[in-house]
């Protein structure tokens, strides 16, 4: 008796395997859609810390920490600190210029060099603005090499004050006032964010203003001899 002869299976998917592709498919994809919008949503706020009121304060401490510093060189004629404000096209904004010890390079060396740090506001596009940190020292073989650091980017508004005596002023030197070029007592520093409340502070130049050091004590009075002593103080 003869075997029944086989047949031979035909090319392609059946129904039921084409259905397990699609829906394998199917989740991989939904798989995929998901990683990506994780992905994207991460960098939306990665950006948004970057360029918010975060990234803004953080930009305000170090203004702050490096005008506290501040000092006159002892240069004759020289400005120790100027403020100026612009509203031409093509210029900074808002110029800030204090001279103020850096780490020295290489910093595993320790110690200190002196450089005149200036601070600038500029416009970019569609109203956003940068706030920008050049770095020049004032000796040494970098002196023609500045050094410039974005600290801030964003739709902002930042204004500076120079305060003597009560007395707020938007350029220094003052213009006009016929005075040796000095410190003002300290600077008062707002940075605004749209929707936000204004970031605002005010910082003392510790030369200016004669600040002592925080670790500083007073030097001890002398002890008396004992013999001036009294039978009850021995």
């Amino acid at each position: 008796m003869n075997p029944a002869p086989s047949r031979a299976r035909t090319a392609g998917f059946t129904f039921v395997e084409l259905l397990l592709a699609l829906a394998l498919g199917a989740v991989v994809a939904a798989i995929l859609a998901a990683l990506i919008h994780g992905l994207l949503a991460a960098g939306a706020g990665q950006a948004g810390r970057a360029n918010g009121p975060v990234a803004a304060r953080a930009a305000l401490r170090a203004l702050s920490r490096e005008i506290t510093c501040a000092f006159a060189p002892p240069v004759q004629n020289l400005v120790p600190l100027r403020l100026a404000t612009s509203t031409e096209i093509g210029k900074p904004e808002v110029v800030l210029a204090p001279y103020a010890p850096v780490p020295a390079e290489p910093r595993a060396l320790g110690g200190y060099d002196i450089a005149q740090i200036t601070y600038e506001v500029e416009a970019t596009s569609n109203g956003r603005r940068e706030l920008r940190r050049i770095a020049v020292p004032c000796s040494g073989p970098l002196t023609n090499a500045p050094v410039t650091n974005r600290l801030f980017e964003g739709r902002f508004e930042l204004a500076v004050e120079a305060l003597t005596n009560g007395t707020a002023h938007a350029e220094w030197p003052r213009p006009k006032s016929g005075e040796q070029p000095g410190l003002p007592a300290s600077l008062r520093l707002s940075l605004s964010l749209p929707g936000e409340p204004p970031l605002q502070t005010e910082v003392l130049i510790q030369t200016a203003t004669g600040l002592r050091f925080p670790l500083e004590r007073p030097a001890a009075e002398p002890e008396e001899p004992a013999e001036n002593k009294s039978p009850a103080d021995r």
